[in-house]
C-alpha cells in the first residue's frame, strides 16, 4: 500500500501529507466520507509514513515500504498500531480452558484470524463482525490502558477506530477523556460513515477530513489493476457499487448479483400487486433467511433500479442505465407509476439497509419497507402527513 495505490482523495492526502512534512498533526482526527472509499486505507497509510525507519520518510511524507517498520505495517502488526472495531464481546472474557464457553470463543478467534487476513489483502475492507454489540466498553479501557505506554522507536502510536459511531454511551466518554488530555506521542484517528452519531463533544476534539465518493470511472480504473476481468464486467461493478470501491470489487466476482436484482423486483411487483400478497410474504420470509450482505445486495439493486427509472423519465437524459438488460420492465415503470415518490422511496431503502446492518429484525424491517415504498410509489395521501 502507497499513497498512489489509494483511489482518488487527492485533496485529502494532500492536506495529510503537509501536516505530516511540517510536523503539525493535530491529536486527533476525524475520517468522515461513504463507506468503501478508502479512509481506513488512509489512515494506515499515514500511520505506517509517521513510523516508517527511512530518515526521507517525514521531510517527504512518504513511507519506504520495505524497512521492518514498513513490513510490520503490511502485516498490521506493529507494536504502535492499534485497530480497534466493533467485536464480539466473548473475544475480550477471561473464559477457563474448561469453561462451556471455551468452544464460542475460539471460533470467534478465528474469524477476527480471517478479518485480519482479508484486511492485509485489501485495505479497502471494513472489517466487523456478525455478532458484534459495538465498539465495546472494554476495547476502549484497553486503549487508555496502552495509551501510558510511549511508543517503540521513539515514533508515534496511532490509535485507529473504525466505524466510531458503533460505541456505546459509556466507551465513548471513557474516549472522551482521553481526546481531552492526549499524550503527545498518540495520533488518534476515528473514522464514521454516520459522523452525526458520535458524541457532538468528540467530533469537537478531532480535526476533520472529509472523503467523497469515488466515480464509476475512478473505480474501475482501481478494478483493473485488481482483477482482470472484461471491460462490460468492471463498468457494471464500477456503477452498481456507487461509489463504494470494496463493493464493487466483491460484485466484480459475484455471479449472483443478476439474481439479488430480479428478487428486487419481485418484491416490488408483489408489493404492487393486490392479488400477490402471499408470493410477497414468501419473498420477504425467504430475503429474511439470507445474510445481511445479500440483504444489503438485493435492496441496493432496488435503488439502482429507481435510478434507471429517474434517468428514463428525464427524456433528455442519455445517461446509459444499469439493468440494460431489463430496459423493458425499467420503461413500464416509468409510465405506469409516473407520480412515484423515488427520492424519498430511496431514503427508506437506505434507512432499511442500515437497520439490517445493525442487526435489526429481518422480517419486521422488510416489512415496514414495502409498505412504504408501495404508499410512496402508488403516491397514496397518507405519505404527505
Amino acid at each position: 500500500m502507497s499513497w498512489n495505490t489509494i483511489l482518488g482523495q487527492e485533496r485529502q492526502k494532500e492536506v495529510l501529507r503537509r501536516a505530516i512534512r511540517l510536523g503539525r498533526l493535530p491529536n486527533a482526527y476525524l475520517f468522515l466520507g461513504p463507506e468503501g472509499v478508502g479512509k481506513e486505507a488512509t489512515a494506515l497509510e499515514v500511520a505506517k509514513v509517521l513510523n516508517c525507519d527511512s530518515p526521507d520518510a517525514l521531510p517527504n511524507a512518504e513511507a519506504c515500504g520495505v524497512c521492518e517498520s514498513c513490513q510490520k505495517f503490511a502485516e498490521l502488526m506493529h507494536p504502535n498500531l492499534e485497530l480497534v472495531f466493533p467485536v464480539e464481546g466473548i473475544l475480550l472474557e477471561n473464559i477457563s480452558e474448561s469453561s462451556s464457553k471455551r468452544e464460542k470463543q475460539e471460533e470467534a478467534f478465528e474469524k477476527l484470524k480471517q478479518l485480519y487476513e482479508e484486511k492485509r489483502r485489501n485495505p479497502y475492507f471494513t472489517m466487523q463482525m456478525d455478532k458484534a454489540m459495538g465498539v465495546l466498553t472494554k476495547q476502549v479501557e484497553l486503549l487508555i490502558d496502552k495509551s501510558v505506554f510511549k511508543p517503540s522507536g521513539g515514533k508515534k502510536r496511532v490509535f485507529i477506530i473504525s466505524q466510531a459511531e458503533r460505541m456505546n454511551q459509556e466507551s465513548a466518554n471513557k474516549l472522551l477523556k482521553l481526546l481531552e488530555e492526549p499524550p503527545p506521542y498518540v495520533l488518534f484517528i476515528l473514522i464514521s460513515s454516520r459522523p452525526e452519531q458520535l458524541l457532538p463533544t468528540i467530533v469537537s476534539r478531532c480535526q476533520p477530513i472529509r472523503f467523497s465518493s469515488l466515480s464509476a470511472e475512478q473505480i474501475a480504473e482501481g478494478l483493473k489493476q485488481y482483477s482482470p476481468q472484461s471491460e462490460a464486467n468492471i463498468a457494471f461493478a464500477a456503477r452498481f457499487a456507487r461509489g463504494n470501491f470494496f463493493y464493487a470489487q466483491k460484485l466484480l466476482h459475484d455471479s449472483t448479483l443478476k439474481e439479488r436484482r430480479d428478487k428486487a423486483l419481485n418484491l416490488l411487483r408483489f408489493a404492487l400487486s393486490p392479488h400477490k400478497q402471499l408470493e410477497l410474504m414468501r419473498e420477504i420470509e425467504s430475503l429474511a433467511k439470507q445474510s445481511r450482505d445479500e440483504q444489503s445486495q438485493t435492496l441496493t439493486s432496488m435503488l439502482l433500479f429507481f435510478q434507471d427509472v429517474v434517468r428514463t423519465r428525464e427524456t433528455h437524459s442519455h445517461a446509459p442505465i444499469l439493468n440494460e438488460d431489463v430496459s423493458d420492465a425499467v420503461k413500464r415503470f416509468a409510465q405506469n407509476f409516473p407520480m412515484a415518490d423515488l427520492e424519498q422511496a430511496s431514503r427508506e431503502i437506505e434507512q432499511a439497509r442500515y437497520a439490517l446492518s445493525r442487526n435489526a429484525n429481518p422480517t419486521l424491517t422488510l416489512m415496514a419497507l414495502v409498505i412504504r415504498l408501495k404508499s410512496l410509489i402508488l403516491n397514496e395521501v397518507s405519505t404527505h402527513h
